[in-house]
């Protein structure tokens, strides 16, 4: 049996910039736009899974 779970999109704190929307450069200097939110410090996430659900069968050794 194989069943689908869709989860709609919902907005969260990006976890980058820890939603402040600017990221240090490197070695600690200058701060720069944050790649992942774009500087806005929020992203959408949303999410797929589809599940396989099989019974166990497990094999039987003869001698």
């Amino acid at each position: 049996m194989k069943r689908e779970i869709v989860h709609p999109p919902k907005i969260a704190i990006c976890r980058v910039c820890k939603g402040t929307g600017r990221v240090a450069g490197d070695e600690g200097g200058e701060f720069h736009t944050c790649l992942q939110c774009e500087g806005s410090g929020r992203v959408t996430v949303s999410s797929e899974t589809v599940l396989d659900i099989r019974p166990y069968k497990p094999r039987t050794h003869k001698r």
